[in-house]
């Protein structure tokens, strides 16, 4: 399937949970007063962005494919936000509908429905403070994420405890039917998501077969399939090229566990390969793993990649420091199934220690019609190549012509204000914002 169609189902399915309840619940009727039945329509609103809400991160490598890892966190960011809003709207509509639900800022005439809808709310509001903290908690990132994780659970649970202490919705058994839908879909995911995926998945089973030095502080980590003891293992990984997959070194729910671009090319080996640089604690024992040690991916996902389906255009690949592992990994592929195409590569560093693959560059130069541009932030003085940085002076100086401009894909990938700074320096340049896909190496 293609990505373009599998966004149109996602779309359809995200719309059939958010809109769904609310048509049912006019259509049933009721002879409520505009103003609470307002205060329905915008509680089950509230309740259908929750579920997308929840749904969306759930890795689920279809909907990563079609929309890419930044377009599923963005869809769970606004649908949250949204689903805060609509619950302030929906407290608004029922004080407005009876002026006796003042009672829900008295602790002493809370009913059970009442906790549950005041907990869900103080919940919500704790998830967008910690959204406007994401950036601030780069050293303590798992346990903000473990917070986060927990809180959202919260959330779910009293929303739907909420719904089901009021009665009058799960009475209807139209409606009934409805929640019933929404609460296996939701168990479904999270089960696939939390249980099955890390705890009994036989095909994200792998081992160490090699950690091979790249830089003193890049390594790359070679796996393979875990040989069951009996019968033929089918955990081989399909992926294509730019994508990455999440990696732990423990089987738990639990573990820690972080995203790693694949920088092997799809092939018949079995064999797949991280290049990954020492950025903590996490990142810094990839050195240590040695040969047979057991590993757990869980992929491939991502949308940064090219569909041959849908277009063979010339590349540009422009990145910035280990933002190169997804672009070695498509020129891998490249070479590997002997394509001809024109490609450009702008690889940027700050040193020329921190370049990577520079060899290799060399001999893929002399299989693919490959041009590489080094740019340097902090060049030595016998340097001879770019410096400075990847900007639109640049960018005009090393594309083609402004016809030729139009014919290329556009690939960007690094640090999140280097992919800002290069997507303003091509919109300058009036490339068309279908061609450019981007991966900006942040949390997730």
């Amino acid at each position: 399937m293609l990505p373009s169609q599998a966004r149109v189902l996602w779309a359809a399915a995200f719309l059939v949970t958010l809109l769904g309840p609310v048509l049912l619940s006019l259509v049933t009727g009721s002879d409520n007063p505009l103003p609470s039945q307002l205060a329905v329509q915008t509680g089950l609103l509230a309740t259908g962005l929750l579920v997308c809400a929840v749904i969306a991160p759930s890795r689920l490598r279809s909907l990563t494919r079609a929309l890419g890892i930044e377009g599923v966190l963005g869809v769970h960011r606004v649908v949250g936000l949204l689903a805060t809003l609509m619950v302030i709207l929906h407290v608004m509509l029922v004080l407005a509908a009876n002026p006796n639900s003042v009672t829900l800022f008295d602790p002493r005439q809370w009913t059970m429905a009442s906790r549950a809808a005041v907990g869900a709310t103080v919940g919500l509001i704790g998830l967008i403070g910690l959204a406007v903290l994401r950036h601030r908690v780069r050293r303590r990132y798992a346990l903000w994420r473990w917070v986060h994780l927990v809180l959202a659970g919260s959330v779910l649970v009293l929303s739907a405890l909420h719904i089901y202490w009021l009665q009058h919705l799960v009475n209807d058994p139209v409606l009934r039917a409805a929640f019933g839908l929404l609460l296996a879909g939701v168990l479904g995911v999270l089960s696939y998501r939390w249980l099955w995926r890390p705890c009994f998945d036989k095909r994200s089973a792998y081992e160490v077969l090699e950690v091979r030095a790249e830089t003193e502080n890049v390594h790359t980590l070679v796996i393979g399939p875990r040989r069951p003891r009996h019968g033929f293992d089918t955990s081989t990984l399909a992926f294509e090229p730019g994508q990455f997959a999440w990696l732990r070194v423990k089987r738990s729910v639990t573990a820690e566990e972080h995203p790693f671009t694949i920088t092997s090319c799809p092939r018949e080996s079995a064999a797949v390969e991280f290049t990954i640089r020492n950025a903590g604690d996490f990142t810094s024992s990839v050195a240590t793993l040695k040969p047979g040690d057991p590993v757990w991916i869980d992929g491939p996902h991502g949308a940064f990649t090219w569909d041959d389906r849908a277009y063979r255009r010339a590349l540009v690949l422009i990145a910035a420091g280990v933002g190169i592992t997804p672009m070695i990994s498509m020129l891998r592929t490249l070479a590997f199934r002997g394509d001809g195409r024109p490609v450009l590569l702008l690889s940027g560093a700050r040193a020329v220690d921190e370049l990577l693959f520079r060899d290799e560059l060399r001999e893929l130069g002399d299989q693919l019609d490959l041009t590489v541009v080094e740019v340097l932030s902090r060049p030595p003085a016998d340097w001879t190549g770019r410096s400075g940085r990847i900007d639109r002076v640049l960018l005009r100086q090393v594309l083609p012509e402004r016809s030729g401009r139009h014919k290329i894909e556009y690939f960007v990938c690094g640090p999140s204000p280097m992919v800002t700074d290069v997507l303003l320096a091509l919109q300058e340049l009036r490339i068309d914002p279908a061609h450019i896909h981007t991966e900006q190496f942040d949390m997730v």
